[in-house]
């Protein structure tokens, strides 16, 4: 089978506190987006993934097939192929939206039947925002990250994805905002702002903690020079994306940025994080 694992963008992400664990504490609108890895699945005799030079047993994609067969205790393995798309280390989900395609795909080839609480379950033992990937669309996430609440998704815009260079370890990012002042987005303004189809809205509430701690950044810099509804920062980066309220504002966007050497993908809204082919 084929299966295209969408990525995401963070429309709001408030760090709330931290655990005695050391886990910190969100409360994030995360969004499906068009940008996606293309996954293939058949059934084989033993685990096998295969994906650029990565050595397997470290793919995110085989600790989930792996797990799957753990929980199901059935016999046999799967080859997968992923092709990638979406860039690694981008603050956009790839490698735990490959781990939910993966989940999702041998749970429908093996006709496991897993429900969707089982399906998180597993997830969540792969990283905090997978759970999220099962589904996927719009959807308010708190916790760790486990905690999730879907929501109406947006129906309206075209997104620019533009990658940066560099960017501080997510750790340092942590330790930054542990120093500072806890400022928490109106996460109730931007769902509904998102409900609405409201860009003006989305625009006036939405809030990256991250963004605070964030050195300066030329991407952010050449988003904000092009006519954007909402220029953002994604998860810790260092993605930023910007939505306009067209394609052809987002092609004008994409230009320039391809002259300063920007990497970039236009992509729009989804409903569905993974997709069956």
């Amino acid at each position: 089978m084929k299966i295209k694992a969408n990525a995401k963008i963070n429309f709001s992400l408030s760090i709330c506190g931290k655990r005695e664990d050391g886990y910190h504490l969100i409360d994030t609108v995360m969004h499906s987006v068009s940008l996606c890895d293309n996954i293939f699945i058949e059934k084989a005799e033993h685990i096998f993934v295969g994906c650029g030079d990565m050595p397997q047993e470290e793919n995110i994609a085989y600790k989930a097939a792996k797990l799957f067969f753990e929980t199901t205790k059935m016999s046999g393995g799967c080859r997968i192929e992923i092709e990638k798309q979406i860039p690694l280390s981008a603050g956009l989900g790839g490698g735990s939206a490959d781990a939910a395609a993966v989940l999702l795909g041998l749970n429908r080839l093996y006709n496991a039947n897993l429900s969707y609480q089982t399906l998180c379950d597993i997830a969540v033992k792969l990283g905090a925002d997978v759970p999220f990937f099962i589904t996927g669309g719009c959807m308010r996430s708190e916790g760790i990250g486990e905690i999730l609440t879907p929501a109406i998704p947006l129906k309206t815009g075209c997104i620019l994805l533009a990658k940066a260079d560099l960017k501080p370890s997510t750790a340092e990012m942590y330790r930054r905002l542990d120093k500072q002042e806890t400022v928490l987005a109106d996460t109730a303004a931007v769902l509904k702002a998102i409900e609405n189809n409201d860009l003006a809205s989305l625009r006036e509430n939405s809030y990256n903690a991250f963004e605070t701690v964030w050195p300066q950044s030329n991407v952010k810099a050449q988003l904000l020079k092009t006519d954007a509804a909402l220029v953002a920062l994604t998860g810790s980066g260092p993605t930023w994306f910007a939505v306009y309220d067209n394609i052809e504002k987002a092609e004008v966007a994409k230009n320039a940025l391809k002259e300063n050497e920007i990497p970039c993908w236009i992509c729009h809204p989804c409903e569905t994080a993974i997709e069956f082919e």
